[in-house]
């Protein structure tokens, strides 16, 4: 029996890892009214809540997505009641974007959820193993982010965990969820 290369299983680990958080951690989340958002839309309701107004191209630009694209994501966003828009005070042509109440405690229903979820894993593991878990997530993002792989304002869509230890802002990147990326 061969081994497997130490690369590709670092590879691979880290692959599963990241799907494995995403299909547990990170599910489409329902209010008890039956309404609710995908993963995509509670992210990007979080964002626009950390930071004030934001603009259609901001999403866009946030989700690296189309103009068209965007639009169509905030156009379900406000036909389920948790995206608002007014006139941009500076810009007739314009409109901020504004979650609602209703989004606010999508987001906390969501954010609740997955803290159980994880609190409940977590309190699973022997406190050793949970150090260790923990040491080595870190070393992870340290490996990868050493590469620097993108420009100074790399977003890791992480705005609803921001701390003053983030890890992006050790290694000199900006968060666009603290400063509004069309500049205003």
């Amino acid at each position: 029996m061969t081994r497997e290369p130490f690369a590709r299983r670092v590879a691979r680990d880290l692959h599963m890892l990241s799907d494995l958080t995403r299909r547990i951690l990170e599910p489409d989340v329902h209010d008890p009214s039956g309404d609710g958002a995908s993963f995509t839309q509670v992210i990007i309701l979080k964002w626009l809540d950390s930071a004030g107004p934001r603009r259609a191209q901001d999403v866009a630009r946030y989700l690296s997505s189309s103009a068209p694209a965007a639009t169509q994501l905030i156009g379900r966003l406000r036909r389920k009641g948790l995206v608002r828009s007014r006139p941009n005070p500076t810009d007739g042509r314009a409109e901020d974007l504004f979650v609602t109440p209703k989004a606010r405690a999508l987001v906390r229903r969501h954010e609740s959820l997955k803290m159980k979820k994880l609190e409940r894993l977590w309190g699973s593991l022997p406190e050793t193993k949970r150090k260790l878990v923990a040491q080595g997530l870190e070393a992870a993002i340290e490996l990868l982010l050493a590469e620097k792989p993108a420009g100074p304002d790399m977003c890791l869509h992480c705005g609803a965990y921001e701390s003053p230890n983030c890890v992006m802002h050790q290694h000199g990147f900006a968060c666009p969820t603290e400063s509004c990326p069309s500049g205003r």
